[in-house]
């Protein structure tokens, strides 16, 4: 051991202490011999203090022989560093069409905002099922009364339980990922299992409060106070209908470029499509027939409406990232919330969608397609309006069972579900 004469040596020789000759502050260090490591494992204890070095260097130890019997990597590793690889490969799976650009986007986020803020100089394998709990209550709190309460952000809430299941699945991810490459021991993951969460029915409009909205709208753009504000207002208006005749996610819809936008003709009409990349991937999205004319009169405006431009922009031909009008408008309508007195959100327009189409019979396998979801999904959030509109449909079906022969069979308008009416003659400029 060149440069250190001065020595010692513990744990019948596991441990050798020495000062170093050629430092100037004398901070005792020490070599540590594994059996499971060929070589020296060396660290230095920070200490000057002989006595402090000593109880150091055996500490080191005994974490040394912890992390050998729990197959854990012999050197500390910090979350961030964990964090930072786990996010690399999902950038290759995103690359490599294994995962979506949205789902990336998502992982990307939520590391960058709370986890490895949370986590980051932490050694993984030392994180404890309080930390978990505390990181929890942290997160709660975030944008309330935490890190996020002062900066500059629209719609400042507390995560609902979905958002916190999303964001648990992409902590998972990472020391599932540390698991693979040997920093973590499997035996960390039980702590990180999902717990039980209520999900209730999400807030949407019925078809008596749509009804309403639509009618109030056109009142609302004509009394807005001068024409910049009516022209705001028209684009929130066909914003709004044409959310709710799509079932796109906000995200999907605040880079649709004109260029996505087709029609799809058939003898029996015509259906605007838009081409979108959403947090599942690239789809296709069927819009319902009526959504062409709010499409025409957004094209009105005779700004941005080239193929490259985006559909919903402010006009400087920049993407609106939030309707920030939108829950106002709601307010004034007498519909902020629903009967259970949850707030509705842009979100709620997509809800609604997903509501009518299967109230009025759509194949939820179709439904799933065209909304980027699963149908496991559908039936957690939607299950209760299935279940009235199988109500609907055995009704019909018994009717028609005890029909006696001699009268004329039910006609397709009878056995059909109603269409729910989602525009009329107020939209009809």
């Amino acid at each position: 051991m060149p440069y250190a004469n001065n020595k010692m040596v513990l744990a019948d020789g596991r441990i050798t202490l020495y000062l170093r000759d050629d430092v100037k502050i004398p901070v005792w260090q020490c070599r540590i011999t594994m059996k499971t490591v060929r070589g020296y494992i060396k660290r230095s204890t920070g200490e000057t203090d002989v006595t402090r070095a000593t109880m150091v260097a055996i500490k080191l130890l005994g974490e040394l022989e912890h992390r050998s019997a729990n197959d854990q990597p012999l050197s500390a590793k910090r979350f961030k560093d964990v964090a930072a690889a786990y996010l690399r490969d999902a950038h290759t799976r995103w690359k490599e069409g294994r995962n979506s650009q949205g789902r990336y986007n998502i992982i990307r986020g939520t590391l960058n905002r709370y986890h490895v803020p949370y986590f980051g100089q932490r050694d993984i394998t030392k994180i404890k099922k309080k930390d978990l709990m505390d990181y929890r209550a942290w997160r709660q709190d975030y944008w309330i009364t935490g890190p996020g309460k002062d900066l500059t952000i629209y719609h400042k809430v507390r995560p609902s339980s979905a958002t916190l299941k999303q964001e648990w699945t992409i902590l998972r991810g990472v020391f599932s990922y540390g698991v693979e490459m040997g920093y973590v021991s499997p035996l960390m993951m039980p702590m990180l299992a999902h717990e039980e969460y209520k999900v209730g029915k999400r807030p949407a409009f019925n078809i008596q409060e749509y009804r309403l909205l639509y009618k109030f709208m056109r009142r609302w753009v004509r009394e807005g106070k001068d024409a910049r504000h009516r022209a705001e207002r028209e684009l929130i208006r066909n914003y709004t209908l044409i959310m709710v005749n799509s079932g796109l996610r906000k995200g999907e819809a605040r880079y649709l470029k004109w260029a996505d936008l087709n029609l799809y003709e058939t003898e029996h009409g015509s259906w605007p499509t838009l081409q979108v990349n959403g947090k599942t991937g690239e789809r296709l999205v069927v819009c319902q027939p009526n959504a062409r004319r709010f499409f025409e009169r957004l094209k009105e405006r005779k700004h941005h409406t080239g193929q490259d431009d985006y559909i919903f922009c402010h006009e400087d031909g920049q993407p609106i990232l939030h309707m920030k009008t939108f829950p106002k408008m709601l307010g004034e309508a007498g519909l902020l919330c629903d009967s259970q007195g949850r707030k509705r959100s842009i979100y709620s327009l997509r809800h609604t969608y997903a509501t009518f189409r299967l109230e009025n019979g759509t194949n939820v396998y179709w439904l799933r397609q065209n909304m980027g979801t699963s149908v496991q999904m559908i039936e957690r959030h939607y299950g209760q309006t299935k279940v009235l509109t199988g109500i609907e449909f055995e009704t019909a079906r018994r009717k028609k069972q005890k029909r006696r022969p001699d009268l004329a069979p039910p006609t397709a308008a009878m056995m059909a579900a109603p269409e729910p009416v989602i525009t009329g003659k107020d939209d009809e400029d």
